[in-house]
């Protein structure tokens, strides 16, 4: 299969160059490709549009038209995802399109296919409507649904023959299938005993939490065993399946006692379904443990749409896609009895009574039967679903990028089935006071980060800025530019925007919206003066994809399912602040790992200075032997010595091999016990890769973060300010003899810094970062051809003069605005009491005129103050650029002139006011259409316009 660009520079790298990077860093030439993919980034590195067809209501024109616009502003291509949600919260239901797979859809498919084709954009494909992969029953039987398993239980009296029909499970939607029928004997007298700790949890029968990227310790929690607590043995536990007639009756010669019969079967998941389906595709989420269930929907619906794209499959349709999976506790497949036996290698029928809570054999025997019960669920994840999705896709040369890490609390090992797509792919959201409040809650993108490093991906891709709650009233620099930069802090290095709604022009302005996601289509009011932010994200892409990225740690975080890497701030290895880290599983850490000049490598250059274990006292027998080998071939490791190993094969002969090669492989030269990666990193010298102080101290009440990249003698760190305030600090990097350089991705602008020092082998400069302010520093080139001058690394401006007094504001009376009106000071449009800009929306024209003394060629800045949210600046009738993040401050040395100069400041806030004041009007006179219905009168209004203080600068 051919690769990009891209991933042919990914792979070139060698692990041998990045060890003696990662040692210490020598002068090398500049790499132009820098330079060249910052001012025009590959498509590759471009950001992408989550592209929806709510309901299937699009057009041909409307396709074209979205398509034109996103190839103007900077897109590299889209996601075409068709689903409906239109109407949740209580919005308003818009018109049904042609429904997902008709031949009327289909044409419109193939449309969008030859429009992204002759615009040189890169297509993905969501296989279905929707997600939650499945669709109506002409297309996904109950046979083929997610599944869970259920149970009847019977007591009954032995010692005569037992002819009984045995009560049938509950199933969901008239849909039952038998499995097991299993009976164990009564203790006589037998004492009341505590069941499993969390045994729902482990069972399957409940979900952990947080319900995205949970906390999976409770997995390994349990209470002390008491003696004869056990509800059997598992030589005691008879398998009564044959004796089950079709009639639903037992027909069994029962032995002598009262016995627990349990009847096992399976009927439909709570959650099977297919999930915010545009109509028309409603129906069944398909089986993801059975092959056959997969390779009938590829047959039935993915085949013929990969025909449909002909030439271009592989080409500008380059993906294919599912959605996040949110079927929940999908729990059981037909033929997992054997699949069990195949990969565990025993057999579980004795085993069954622990899915319903029962202790057979041992409360710590029983914990690892259901984890051999979770992890085998795990592995078919894989093998009967996202390898075939992969295997079958690359077959037409085409690549999958699934959100398949969940998030939601499902039963796979998230980061292994992430590492089986060509392009691991999560999410994370924006801010927003009504759902996903919190961190832990809304950022996704470690867990990908770390499938593709570890796993040889070159591309990480996230879902970005979704919310529920907002709508159009998401601040870019406050709000969208902030939660990017720390996506890409956590490995982002393609954002795929969600929603771009593709919005007829038929369904009016703003038009239809989905019901979550931040709004973005050409309709918004600012889609003109986008592509200054678009760029910043392009940028920012472009450097993110250079090389390899850098990490000294590398956390191993168990073999149990489920399974889930958390924020990078959960720092399970104890390594934060200034050292960063990745997750590897243990398929990775079997199969791809090895030891290099003491470093841990990975086949693709990856190269880590300390693996760190889980604190926890169980292990994989087959990871510890591997330890054992990394630690003969010289790696640094660091954990808790295992007591047992993980799971039930080959027990208790397994514990005992488990301790023996421990009891060599623990302290001395092997892995250190008690200590921290922190810990053990400072104890060898290794100071951190990134340090930052404020007056002296160690900051630590400022949101700051990075991430390091290396590429080809290029050291990049991406340093972001996440807080609203702003701060100047000294910044430390573990680079020697390099001088620093300053990459703006707001601006475009990069130059070296000015003034640095190098002690220790570490280089200190000052920063300084507006409010959710961000900075690349680069370093390539030698500290000796670009030596300290001990200046500024920013210009010193001082202020010339303040533009005060009245402004002409044209207003756009399309929209209900005034043609003209005098503001004699600078004050918010809200605050007016022109309904006309009280509610405005869309942009508004300040003009004024300004003298400028002669200033002797000096740098000349203007400085607006506060805006909200947008504006271009014009001096003289030539634009000076678009500003939407603190400080908004425009150069205007080349355009202004001593003496009078003409300022136009061009304005733009955001749709809700316009929407809110609409509710006023009677339905006759509103200006706006559109399905959102959570903007009311009663709303409160955004701020909006600008607020100044408008001031010259000049540099000093």
């Amino acid at each position: 299969m051919p690769f990009s660009r891209k991933m042919k520079q990914f792979f070139g790298l060698t692990a041998a160059f990045l060890s003696a990077v990662m040692a210490s860093q020598t002068p090398a030439p500049a790499q132009s490709s820098l330079e060249n993919d910052w001012n025009n980034p590959p498509v590759e590195s471009r950001l992408r549009a989550y592209w929806w067809w709510l309901n299937g209501n699009v057009t041909a024109a409307s396709i074209t038209h979205d398509l034109e616009e996103m190839k103007a502003k900077g897109f590299g291509g889209a996601v075409i995802v068709d689903a409906n949600g239109a109407n949740q919260g209580g919005n308003a239901r818009v018109p049904h399109g042609p429904t997902f797979f008709t031949p009327a859809w289909r044409e419109l498919y193939k449309h969008a296919l030859r429009e992204a084709s002759r615009l040189g954009l890169e297509i993905s494909l969501n296989i279905q409507s929707g997600w939650n992969l499945g669709g109506p029953l002409e297309v996904v039987k109950p046979e083929d649904a997610a599944k869970k398993y259920v149970w009847a239980e019977t007591n009954i009296v032995g010692g005569a023959r037992i002819e009984l029909a045995l009560p049938r499970p509950k199933a969901r939607d008239f849909f039952y299938r038998d499995s097991f029928v299993v009976a164990y004997p009564v203790k006589n007298a037998r004492k009341a005993s505590n069941p499993l700790l969390n045994w729902k949890l482990k069972a399957l029968q409940a979900s952990l939490e947080p319900f995205s990227a949970p906390d999976t310790s409770p997995l390994f929690a349990e209470i002390a065993a008491t003696p004869g607590e056990e509800d059997a043995r598992t030589d005691a536990v008879v398998d009564l399946t044959a004796k089950l007639g079709a009639d639903g009756v037992l027909r069994w010669d029962a032995p002598p006692g009262s016995w627990q019969v349990l009847r096992f079967g399976y009927t439909i998941g709570d959650h099977a379904n297919v999930s915010t389906s545009s109509d028309g595709w409603a129906g069944y989420a398909i089986d993801v443990y059975d092959a056959g269930a997969f390779e009938r929907y590829w047959n039935a619906v993915v085949e013929p749409l990969i025909a449909d794209a002909g030439p271009l499959a592989g080409r500008t349709l380059k993906y294919l896609h599912t959605d996040s999976w949110e079927i929940e506790l999908a729990n059981w497949t037909p033929g997992l009895r054997e699949e069990f036996q195949k990969r565990r290698g025993y057999d579980m029928t004795p085993w069954l009574p622990t899915l319903a809570g029962r202790i057979i054999n041992s409360r710590d025997e029983s914990d690892r039967f259901l984890a051999n019960y979770r992890k085998t669920l795990g592995d078919l994840a894989i093998d009967h679903h996202y390898h075939l999705f992969r295997d079958y896709a690359h077959k037409h040369g085409l690549l999958i990028h699934p959100e398949s890490g969940g998030p939601h609390s499902v039963p796979i090992d998230a980061q292994r089935c992430l590492g089986w797509d060509d392009v691991p792919m999560s999410e994370f959201w924006a801010w927003s006071w009504e759902h996903r409040i919190g961190d832990e809650n809304r950022f996704f993108v470690k867990q990908p980060a770390s499938a593709a490093h570890t796993y040889g991906h070159p591309l990480i891709f996230a879902e970005g800025f979704t919310d529920i709650g907002p709508h159009w009233q998401e601040s870019i620099w406050s709000n969208l530019k902030p939660a990017f930069d720390k996506a890409v802090c956590e490995g982002l290095n393609v954002l795929v925007w969600h929603a771009f709604v593709c919005s007829p022009e038929e369904t009016g302005v703003p038009g239809q919206q989905y019901f979550a996601g931040t709004h973005l289509n050409p309709k918004v009011t600012w889609w003109g003066k986008s592509q200054a932010f678009f760029s910043y994200i392009d940028r920012c892409q472009a450097l993110l994809q250079q090389g390899l990225p850098f990490a000294d740690v590398l956390y191993y975080y168990g073999d149990h399912v489920p399974n889930f890497a958390q924020l990078k701030s959960s720092d399970p290895a104890g390594i934060l602040p200034g050292y960063d880290y990745d997750v590897i599983t243990e398929e990775a850490l079997l199969t791809r790992t090895s030891v290099q000049n003491g470093q841990i490598i990975l086949p693709d250059g990856m190269s880590y200075r300390l693996l760190a274990l889980p604190n926890r006292s169980s292990l994989s027998l087959p990871v510890l032997l591997k330890l054992k080998e990394l630690a003969a071939a010289g790696a640094t490791m660091i954990g808790p010595k295992p007591a047992e190993a993980s799971g039930l094969q080959d027990y208790p002969k397994s514990d005992q091999m488990l301790r023996s090669v421990a009891d060599d492989l623990y302290g001395g030269r092997g892995i250190m016990t008690n200590k921290t990666a922190r810990e053990v990193l400072l104890a060898k010298g290794l100071r951190p890769d990134f340090a930052w102080s404020v007056d002296g101290a160690t900051a630590t009440n400022h949101e700051i973060d990075f991430i390091h990249r290396t590429a080809n003698g290029a050291e990049i760190y991406f340093v972001m300010n996440r807080a609203s305030n702003a701060v100047t600090l000294n910044a430390t990097f573990r680079i020697r003899g390099l001088a620093p350089e300053l990459w703006d991705a707001v601006s475009g602008e990069h130059h070296f810094a000015a003034a640095y020092a190098e002690k220790d082998g570490r280089t200190t400069l000052p920063l300084h970062f507006d409010s959710c302010g961000s900075i690349f520093v680069v370093f390539r080139e030698a500290a000796s051809k670009h030596p300290s001058t001990g200046t500024a690394n920013w210009p010193a401006l001082k202020v010339a003069g303040e533009l005060s007094g009245p402004w002409t504001v044209h207003f756009d009376p399309r929209w209900g605005g005034p043609e003209s009106v005098s503001f004699d000071k600078l004050e918010g449009w809200t605050e007016r009491p022109e309904p006309g800009i009280k509610y405005y929306s869309g942009t508004a024209n300040y003009r004024k005129s300004f003298t400028l003394p002669a200033t002797a060629g000096r740098k000349i800045m203007l400085d607006l103050g506060q805006v909200r949210e947008l504006a271009e600046v014009k001096v003289n009738g030539r634009t000076c650029g678009i500003v939407w993040t603190p400080p908004f401050r425009v150069d205007i040395t080349s355009v202004a002139k001593e003496g009078e100069n003409s300022l136009e400041v061009e304005v733009v806030n955001f749709w809700p006011n316009r929407i809110i004041g609409d509710q006023l009007l009677p339905a006759s006179r509103r200006l706006t259409q559109t399905n959102i219905r959570q903007l009311k009168k009663t709303t409160p209004l955004m701020a909006s316009g600008l607020f100044g203080p408008v001031r010259v600068l000049l540099e000093q």
